[in-house]
Order: structure tokens, then sequence, then C-alpha cells
């Protein structure tokens, strides 16, 4: 029996062979992995030039969610937003899949963006000019229209997430509890907003500082369009917070990231209210991920705390957003 595994590696020379055959590119087809995670990110040089390619994680997403990615990307691209727009294939498609030892995983070819990705460094100037970004892409996502369905989905995430966070804490029944309340919590709170003063659209669903960056003219660009799909609005801005509170970054920053959000879509009342409740779904959220995806928590790039460094910090969230 082949032993099952969560996530592969693809054959760089097979991958080549295929990419070269749908695509139609001519010469040598040479790959770089940049990164792994929920997808394997590569930059593929060729006779055409850099491009970048996604091969998703099994599960991440059903063919349908995935479409919607590409439908979304290409159509605020053609709103002038700088994105990384997919690169239809010789059939005109967008994606296609491959059968990989775990399972059907999507792979999508990109256009390269040339630039430098922003860091933990982020300060006030930058963090208003990536919220002004952010409402820019709401608003060039205003009109969006697919067949396709794409649900950010956090509620159904967390009840299908939570317990692989809660089995870390078996042994503290008082952590395990309080983990417990505040997962439904949420849960009951998302459930009683009302869409006429917390609008929902398509959003970008993880918008922070290292998925974005500025290009060579100084203009900015947004990548990493995985998470996206219809959501409040106002919740999008929750990823730029989560990511600083791990860096730990002052609150200005995140204050003036939202000064720039409004200086381009001025938020409700509501929104406003509702921040600390998405601050939290957020921290759950993440740190539920981690736990049933990478199955463990610190030591992992990006996420090298101790486990009580993310239960401190989703207790603090809780109580700010009036959960206890």
């Amino acid at each position: 029996m082949t032993f099952p595994v969560s996530q592969s590696v693809l054959d760089a020379g097979a991958l080549a062979a295929e990419i070269k055959r749908r695509y139609g590119l001519n010469g040598e087809v040479r790959f770089l992995l940049l990164s792994r995670g929920m997808n394997d990110i590569y930059r593929i040089e060729h006779d055409d030039g850099p491009s970048a390619l996604k091969v998703a994680r099994t599960g991440k997403s059903t063919d349908d969610e995935f479409a919607y990615e590409q439908a979304y990307v290409r159509h605020i691209a053609e709103r002038g937003i700088q994105a990384p727009c997919p690169v239809p294939l010789t059939d005109g498609s967008l994606f296609f899949s491959v059968d990989a030892p775990e399972g059907t995983r999507q792979i999508v070819m990109m256009e390269w963006l040339e630039g430098r990705p922003f860091d933990k460094t982020v300060g006030e100037s930058d963090a208003h000019r990536l919220g002004a970004l952010l409402a820019e892409v709401h608003l060039a996502g205003a009109d969006f229209v697919t067949p396709h369905r794409k649900a950010v989905a956090s509620q159904p995430k967390l009840i299908e997430r939570l317990p692989f966070l809660l089995a870390y804490f078996a042994g503290r029944p008082e952590d395990e509890a309080f983990l417990t309340r505040a997962g439904q919590a949420v849960q009951d709170k998302m459930a009683a907003l009302a869409e006429s003063d917390v609008p929902r659209g398509p959003c970008h669903g993880d918008l922070q500082c290292a998925n974005a960056m500025e290009l060579a003219d100084g203009s900015l660009a947004v990548f990493d369009f995985s998470d996206c799909g219809t959501d409040w609005l106002a919740k999008d801005i929750a990823a730029f917070y989560w990511r600083n509170d791990f860096e730990g970054v002052t609150e200005s920053v995140n204050q003036a990231f939202v000064a720039g959000y409004e200086s381009q879509r001025p938020l409700t009342r509501a929104e406003k209210e509702a921040q600390p409740l998405f601050r939290l779904v957020r921290h759950l959220l993440i740190t539920s991920s981690m736990a049933q995806f990478v199955n463990r928590i610190g030591p992992v790039p990006g996420f090298d705390r101790s486990i009580d460094y993310y239960l401190d910090m989703i207790r603090r969230y809780a109580q700010e957003a009036g959960v206890t």
C-alpha cells in the first residue's frame, strides 16, 4: 500500500511538460518553488517572460470556488486594480487540475508582478495607502457578477476547525471551556449582523502587509486571492489587524490603515462597531486553521510562538468584543 499524504510536491519535470502543453509555451520552462502552505507558489521562467504559478492544496476550494477566484481577479484588474491576472490556457479556460497522491489539485498560471512586498515594518504612511487600496478593491468589485459561488464562510470554517484547536487544550479545561464559549459567541454575533447596516460583497479575504507590494513605478498591487469570496466588506480590515497583532505593530498603524480605507469608502457606524468582533473571528479562525492544516502551533515560519501566545491574543480581543 502506498502511504497516504496530506500535501505532496509535484514533480518539476512533469509539471513543466504539462504547463508547456496546456499553455502553448515555447522553449525551456524552468520552475522555482517560492513557498509552500495552503498553496504551492512558483516562479516560471520561459520565452515569453516570467509568470507565477499556483498549485492549490487538495480540498482548499471546489472547482466552482476556484473559478470564482479567477473571475474576480480578472474583474477588478479590468477596473484598474493591479493584481496577478490568470493567463488563459490554449483552450481559453483559466485553470486546470491534476490528480496528485492526496487528491485533485487546481493549477493556475498568472501574470508576474515585479515589486517589493511589504513586511512587518510597515509604517503609518504605507498603512494609509494599503487601507485605501483595500477600499479600492471593494469598490472595483461592487459590480462583479459571476455564475460561480464562493463565500469566505468564516462561520462554517470555524465550526469545522475549532475542534482541532480545542484538542491542544484537552488537559486544560478552563482554557478549553473559554475557547468553546468564544467560538459559540462569535457565531451568534455574526448571525445577528444586519446586511443593511454591515454590507456584504466580494472581498479579498487576506489583505495584510505580506499580500501587497509596491511596484517599480511606486504604485501598489495586491496578490494572493485564495481566501477571496463574498463576506462583510468591513471584515476584510481584520486581516490587516491580525498580522500586525502578531508582529507587535503599534495600534497607530492600524488606525492609519482604517483612515486610508475611509478616504475611499467611509464605514457605517455598525461596521465600525463590528471591528472588535471581526478581529476576534480572525484570530480564532487562523489559529484553528493552523491546528488543523499544519497540525502544529509554533514553531512554524510566521507563526513561531507558543500556543499560549495565541491564546492570550484570542483572550485579549475576545474581551474587546465583549466575549468572556
